[in-house]
C-alpha cells in the first residue's frame, strides 16, 4: 500500500505520454499528408507538361517533405495538446486526478518533454535538413520540371567580387572545372590604398591554391615608380576558394546556419549592411522554440477552461497561434528594415507569447 501514491504518477504519467503520441502522429501524419497533396495539385499541371514519371513524382514530395514537416509540426503540436488534454477534460479523467490528490500540472511532463523533443525536431529542420532539401528542389524544380541546364554546369560571368584585401573582376567563372577567365586582381593595403594588380587570362585552383596562367603583376609601391611582370603560371596564396565565388548564386533559403553565418561574417567585415540576415539567423533560431512554447500555451488554456467545448478551445487555441506567427512575422519585419535591433524585435514575440502561457499554467486548475 505505501508504494500506491508512487505508482499512480507513473501509471498516470505513461498513459498521458501514450495517448499524447498517438494523437501528436496522427495530426501530422494527416497535415504533412494535406499539405503534399495541396502543393502537387497546385503544380500538377507544370509536372505532368514536364513529363516525370512516377518516381520523379515520389521525389518531389520526398525533396518536400522536410519543408512540409517544419511548417506543420508547431501547429500539430498544438492541436495534440489540445485534443489530449480536452478529451481528458471531457470524459472527467482530469477531475478523477484532481479527486484522487494528484497535481494535474505535475503530470503533464510526458507532453513538456515530448514538446521539447518536438523543439529540438524543429530546430534541427529549419538550421539544417530545411536548407539541404531546399537546394536540392530546386535543381530538380530547374532541371527536371524547368529543363535548365544543372546547376554544377551553368557558368557565372562578368563578376565584380570583394574579397579579403582584394577585389576580384571575373569575366566567366566554370564551377564544375573550378577555373577562372579573365580574371583581374586588385589588391589593397589596410587604407585601401591600391598596392597591386594581377590580371590573367585563367586561373586555375588546384592543390589548394589558385595557378594563375599568361598574366600580369604589377606593383604600386607608395614612393618610387612601379613595376609590371609578365609571366605563363604563377601560384598566389589567395584568401578566396572557388566555393566563395560558387556561393554568389546561393540563394539565403538555401544556406544552412553556419553557412549564413559566415556570410553574416563575411558582410560585416567587408563593410555592407548585413542587418536582413542577422535577423534571419535569428529568426532561424527563435522558430525552434516554437513547438515547446505552443505546447505549453495549449496546456494552460485546456487546463484554465476545462469546461469550455472542445471546438471552441481548440479554435481558440489555432487563434492565439496565428497571433502568434503575426508577431513572429512583424518582428522579423521590423529587424529586417532596421526599425529595431535583431535580437530584440525577433525573440520579443516568443518571449511575450512564453509569458502568457506561463500566467495560464500558472492560473490553471490544480
Amino acid at each position: 500500500m505505501p508504494r500506491l501514491p508512487a505508482c499512480r504518477p507513473r501509471l498516470l504519467e505513461a498513459y498521458l505520454a501514450r495517448e499524447y503520441a498517438k494523437v501528436l502522429s496522427l495530426c501530422l501524419a494527416a497535415f504533412v499528408s494535406v499539405f503534399l497533396v495541396v502543393d502537387v495539385f497546385e503544380k500538377i499541371d507544370r509536372l505532368v507538361r514536364a513529363g516525370l514519371g512516377l518516381w520523379d513524382f515520389g521525389l518531389y514530395a520526398l525533396l518536400k517533405f522536410p519543408f512540409a514537416l517544419e511548417q506543420v509540426l508547431p501547429p500539430a503540436v498544438l492541436v495534440a495538446t489540445l485534443l489530449t488534454l480536452g478529451l481528458l477534460a471531457r470524459f472527467q479523467e482530469t477531475l478523477a486526478i484532481r479527486t484522487a490528490g494528484l497535481d494535474i500540472l505535475a503530470l503533464t511532463r510526458p507532453v513538456v518533454g515530448l514538446a521539447v523533443l518536438a523543439a529540438v525536431l524543429q530546430s534541427m529542420l529549419i538550421l539544417y535538413l530545411v536548407p539541404w532539401s531546399q537546394t536540392h528542389f530546386n535543381e530538380f524544380w530547374e532541371g527536371r520540371v524547368q529543363k535548365n541546364p544543372a546547376r554544377s554546369l551553368l557558368r557565372l560571368e562578368r563578376l565584380w567580387y570583394k574579397g579579403d584585401g582584394a577585389i576580384y573582376n571575373i569575366l566567366v567563372f566554370h564551377k564544375a572545372e573550378r577555373t577562372l577567365e579573365g580574371v583581374t586582381v586588385y589588391f589593397f593595403d589596410p587604407q585601401f590604398r591600391l598596392t597591386r594588380v594581377v590580371t590573367a587570362k585563367r586561373a586555375v585552383w588546384e592543390e589548394g591554391r589558385w595557378h594563375f596562367q599568361e598574366g600580369t603583376d604589377q606593383n604600386f609601391p607608395e614612393t618610387g615608380l612601379g613595376t609590371m611582370e609578365t609571366f605563363s603560371r604563377r601560384t598566389f596564396h589567395l584568401t578566396e576558394k572557388p566555393e566563395d565565388f560558387g556561393a554568389l548564386e546561393k540563394k539565403v533559403g538555401e544556406m544552412d546556419q553556419s553557412e549564413l553565418s559566415h556570410y553574416i561574417a563575411r558582410l560585416e567585415r567587408d563593410g555592407y549592411r548585413s542587418t536582413p540576415y542577422r535577423a534571419e539567423f535569428h529568426s532561424r533560431l527563435s522558430l525552434g522554440l516554437a513547438p515547446l512554447i505552443l505546447a505549453l500555451l495549449g496546456l494552460g488554456l485546456v487546463l484554465r477552461c476545462e469546461s469550455w467545448y472542445l471546438p471552441v478551445l481548440v479554435a481558440l487555441g489555432l487563434s492565439l497561434m496565428f497571433l502568434y506567427w503575426l508577431a513572429a512575422g512583424l518582428g522579423t519585419s521590423l529587424a529586417q528594415a532596421g526599425r529595431l535591433p535583431p535580437l530584440v524585435a525577433v525573440w520579443l514575440p516568443h518571449l511575450v507569447f512564453a509569458l502568457l502561457a506561463g500566467v495560464f499554467l500558472r492560473e490553471a486548475k490544480r
